[in-house]
C-alpha cells in the first residue's frame, strides 16, 4: 500500500515538473489540492494501520488480563478451600486420637498411631504450605549464597521422603550423580532442598511403581560460569499434554479433594528467584521429566576432587553388585569406580537365573531379598576359605522399605539404604577397611554427665514424654540453651515454644557460628540443639570442632535434623553427638531432652502442678483457640502462621480503596476470597463475616454498593492486625 502511495506522488511530481510557465499558477493551486488529497489519504491509511494494531493489542491485552484472572482465580480458590480442607484434617486427627482407646482391642496400637502421626503430618504440611505460599506472595523469600556441602542437601531430602512414604515397596529412588559434581558448593542449599523435595514427591506420588531418578550434571556456561543441572525422572502415569501448561498455578480439585500444583508453584518460583530455570517434559503413561538448571559456583575450582582415599590399600578393589534395579546397580557402580575399583554388575533376572563364582571379589554389595539360604552358605564358605575381615559383605535396602533380612546377620558387613551418594560411600570405604576402631565404652553416668565428665550418650530413638505444653518448659528456667539452625521458621517455632518459658536462648545460623559462640563466648551453654544440613559449616565438622576442646566434653549435644538414615545416625554420634532429635519437632521428645540434660534442681510441686488445658479465649478480632486448633494445637506454628498473614494483608486496606477507585471490582473479588478462607484458617471469625458479606455482593450483582463497605473493611482490618499484634507481643514472638 505504501509503495502505490509513493508512485503516485512521484508520477504527480512528474506531471506538475512539465507544465509550462504560464500555467505556473495552476499548477502551485493543483499541486495544494494534490498534496492535500494525498495527505487525506495518507492520513486515513495511518489511522487505519493504527487501528488495526489498536485492535491487536487490545485482544493481546485480553489475553494476558484473562490468563492473570484465571491464576488469581486459581490461587483464590487454593486459599479459599485450604481453610475448610484444614478444619477437615483437624476434626480427623481428633476423631482418630479418640479411636486409640476405642479400638486398641482390634487393631494394634502401633499401627492407629501411624494413622494418626500420617493425619497430623498432612495437617502440618498443609500450614506449612500455606506460610511459603504467604512468604511467595508478600515477595519475603530471601536468596542467600553460601558455603553447603550437595550430599548434606540430597540425605535430608531421602530422610523427608522415607517418612512420607514409609513402607511403600514400589518405588525405586535412585541418585545418578555425575562424577564431576564437586562436594561442596556455592548456593542456597535451604531453598534447592525445597525444590528438589517437592519435585521428587511429586513423582513419587505418580509412580505407583517403577522409579524415580534424580540425575545431576555440571556444565561450563558460554560466561565460564557454572551451571548445575537437576534432572527427575519417573516412570509414572505422566502428564497430558494440556495440562503441563497449568502444572505451576496451583489450585483445588473438588472432586479428588486435594490441592494441585501448589508444590511446583513453590518450586517454580524459588528456582526463578535462584536465576535458573524449571522446565517440563511428560509423555502420558510413560512418566515425568523435570529439569531444573541453577547457577551455583564451585567453592574450590582449582581441587574438585575432593573424595580422596587416605591409603592407596584402600582403591582397586574388586566389587561385585547386584540390586533389584539394574538402573540403580549402574548408578552404584559409578560411584565404586570414581575410586578406580574394578566394579562387575549383575541383574536380578541374570543372578537368580545362575549365581556367579564370587570367589575374586573384595566387596559384595547385594539387595538383602537375594540372600536365601542357598547364597548365605555359600558367602559363609567363601568367608572361611578368605582371611578374616578380607571379604566384606554389603546388604542393600530402601529407605522406602526398611524391612532387613535376619538370617544374613551374620555374614553381613554393613547395610546400606538407597537411594546412596559419593560421600557415603567414601566414607564406607574408609569405615569397612579402618583397623583401629575403637568401641567407645561408656562411662558410670548418673544424670546427664558421667563419671568420667563426658556428656551422656543416648543411642537409637528418643522417647516422649505424653501430654506436655509449652508451659512445662518452665521448669527449665535458668538453664543456657544454644539453638544450632539455619531454617528461620524452625527458629522462630523452636523460640515461640521455649520463649516464655525462663530459658536464656542463644541462635546461631550455622555450624561455624555455633563453634564461635561455645568456644570463645562468655556465657557457658547447658545443652546444644544442633541442625546437621547447614550452609557455611555442617553440624558433623561443627560438633567435631567443639569436641576438640576438652573443656567442652561434658557439653551435651544433640542433633535435630530430618536426616534420619542409621549411616547418617551413626555419622552424628561419632562426630561426638549426644542424642538425636528427628524432624518435624515433637515436644514431647524435646522436652524429654531437656529433662535429661538440663534438669538441674529438684522439681518442686509447684513447678510439677497440673497447667490448665482450657482453650486459650478470643483475643478481641481473633479466635485464638480456633486458630490453634487448625494448626493440631502447634501455637508455635499458628503464631508462625498469624506473622505472615500480618505481613502480608496488614495493608490490605489500601489495596481495597484504590481498586475501588480504578473500578477493578474482578480484583476486589479475588481479595475477599483471599481474605475470606485465610481468616477461617487463622480464627479471625468478624473478618470472615465481613469479607463473606462483600463477596456477596458479586453473587447478587451488586457492586456497585462496594463503596459502602470500604470503611467497614478498614476498621475490621485495622482491628484484626491489633489483636494479632497484641497476642504476638504477649507471647513474646520475634519476626
Amino acid at each position: 500500500m505504501n509503495k502505490k502511495i509513493l508512485l503516485i506522488m512521484v508520477g504527480l511530481s512528474s506531471l506538475l515538473c512539465s507544465s509550462t510557465e504560464s500555467d505556473i499558477f495552476v499548477s502551485d493551486y493543483m499541486t495544494t489540492i494534490v498534496a492535500l488529497v494525498l495527505l487525506a489519504i495518507v492520513s486515513v491509511i495511518m489511522l487505519y494501520v493504527s487501528s488495526e494494531q489498536l485492535k491487536k493489542n487490545k485482544i493481546l491485552y485480553q489475553e494476558i488480563l484473562e490468563k492473570q484472572k484465571m491464576i488469581e482465580e486459581n490461587q483464590t480458590g487454593l486459599l479459599t478451600n485450604m481453610s475448610e480442607n484444614i478444619s477437615k484434617i483437624t476434626k480427623e486427627a481428633i476423631e482418630n486420637r479418640n479411636n486409640i482407646l476405642k479400638n486398641s482391642n482390634d487393631k494394634s496400637l502401633e499401627y492407629i498411631l501411624s494413622e494418626v502421626i500420617e493425619t497430623e503430618n498432612t495437617l502440618l504440611d498443609r500450614t506449612n504450605d500455606l506460610i511459603e505460599f504467604l512468604k511467595l506472595k508478600s515477595k519475603k523469600i530471601k536468596i542467600t549464597n553460601e558455603f553447603f556441602n550437595l550430599n548434606n542437601v540430597l540425605n535430608e531430602i531421602s530422610g523427608s521422603l522415607s517418612s512420607t512414604f514409609k513402607n511403600d515397596n514400589g518405588v525405586e529412588l535412585i541418585y545418578d550423580i555425575d562424577n564431576e559434581i564437586p562436594r561442596f558448593l556455592i548456593g542456597d542449599s535451604l531453598h534447592l532442598g525445597q525444590v528438589l523435595y517437592n519435585l521428587l514427591e511429586f513423582s513419587i506420588l505418580q509412580t505407583l511403581e517403577g522409579e524415580v531418578r534424580l540425575k545431576v550434571l555440571m556444565f561450563k556456561t558460554f560466561e565460564d560460569k557454572t551451571e548445575l543441572q537437576f534432572q527427575i525422572t519417573d516412570t509414572g502415569a505422566g502428564i497430558a499434554t494440556e495440562k503441563i501448561d497449568t502444572l505451576f498455578d496451583p489450585h483445588y480439585n473438588k472432586e479428588k479433594g486435594e490441592y494441585i500444583g501448589l508444590g511446583h508453584f513453590v518450586a517454580n518460583e524459588l528456582v526463578t528467584l535462584m536465576g535458573g530455570e524449571l522446565m517440563v517434559e511428560s509423555v502420558l503413561g510413560k512418566g515425568s521429566t523435570f529439569t531444573v538448571i541453577l547457577p551455583l559456583q564451585v567453592s574450590d575450582p582449582a581441587n574438585r576432587r575432593k573424595y580422596r582415599l587416605p591409603e592407596k590399600i584402600l582403591t582397586t578393589k574388586k566389587v561385585f553388585v547386584v540390586d533389584n534395579s539394574y538402573n540403580s546397580s549402574l548408578a552404584i557402580k559409578k560411584m565404586f569406580a570414581y575410586f578406580k575399583h574394578d566394579v562387575k554388575v549383575y541383574s536380578k533376572s541374570q543372578f537368580e537365573k545362575e549365581m556367579p563364582k564370587l570367589e575374586k571379589y573384595d566387596i559384595i554389595v547385594m539387595d538383602e531379598d537375594l540372600f536365601t539360604p542357598k547364597v548365605i552358605k555359600y558367602i559363609s564358605s567363601l568367608k572361611e576359605k578368605r582371611e578374616k575381615g578380607d571379604l566384606k559383605i554389603l546388604g542393600l535396602g530402601s529407605i522406602f522399605n526398611p524391612i532387613e533380612n535376619e538370617f544374613a546377620d551374620h555374614i553381613i558387613e554393613r547395610r546400606l539404604k538407597k537411594p546412596l551418594n559419593q560421600e557415603r560411600i567414601f566414607e564406607l570405604i574408609i569405615d569397612l577397611y579402618r583397623l583401629d576402631v575403637a568401641e567407645s565404652v561408656p562411662g558410670d553416668f548418673e544424670g546427664s554427665v558421667g563419671n568420667d565428665g563426658v556428656a551422656r550418650t543416648i543411642r537409637g530413638p528418643m522417647s516422649e514424654t505424653p501430654n506436655i505444653r509449652r508451659d512445662h518448659f518452665a521448669e527449665f528456667a535458668g538453664n543456657n540453651l544454644l539453638i544450632v539452625e539455619d531454617n528461620l521458621i524452625n527458629q522462630k517455632v523452636l523460640t515461640t515454644i521455649l520463649g516464655t518459658s525462663g530459658i536464656d536462648i542463644t541462635l546461631a545460623n550455622n555450624g561455624e557460628e555455633a563453634v564461635v559462640k561455645v568456644t570463645t563466648g562468655k556465657k557457658r551453654f547447658d545443652l546444644v540443639l544442633m541442625d546437621i544440613n547447614m550452609p557455611i559449616m555442617d553440624g558433623y565438622t561443627a560438633t567435631k570442632h567443639i569436641r576438640d576442646t576438652k573443656a567442652f566434653d561434658d557439653l551435651p549435644i544433640v542433633s535435630f535434623t530430618a536426616l534420619v538414615l542409621d549411616s547418617e545416625v551413626e555419622k552424628m554420634y561419632n562426630a561426638g553427638i549426644n542424642a538425636f532429635l528427628d524432624k518435624p519437632l515433637n515436644i514431647g521428645k524435646l522436652y524429654t531432652v531437656f529433662k535429661i540434660y538440663m534438669d538441674k534442681n529438684d522439681s518442686s510441686a509447684e513447678s510439677k502442678k497440673s497447667i490448665s488445658s482450657s482453650v486459650p479465649p478470643k483475643v478481641d478480632a481473633i479466635n485464638i483457640g480456633l486458630g490453634i486448633k487448625h494448626t493440631n494445637g502447634n501455637e508455635a506454628l499458628y503464631m508462625e502462621l498469624l506473622n505472615e498473614f500480618n505481613n502480608t494483608y496488614e495493608n490490605s486496606d489500601q489495596l481495597f480503596e484504590k481498586l475501588l477507585k480504578e473500578h477493578r471490582y474482578e480484583q476486589i473479588k479475588m481479595l475477599c476470597l483471599d481474605m475470606k478462607g485465610l481468616a477461617g484458617t487463622i480464627g479471625a471469625e468478624d473478618m470472615y463475616q465481613k469479607v463473606d458479606e462483600i463477596h456477596k455482593l458479586f453473587i447478587y450483582n451488586d457492586q456497585q454498593l462496594l463503596g459502602g463497605y470500604l470503611k467497614d473493611y478498614q476498621l475490621e482490618i485495622k482491628r484484626l492486625g491489633t489483636s494479632i499484634n497484641h497476642y504476638l507481643d504477649e507471647n513474646k514472638y520475634s519476626s
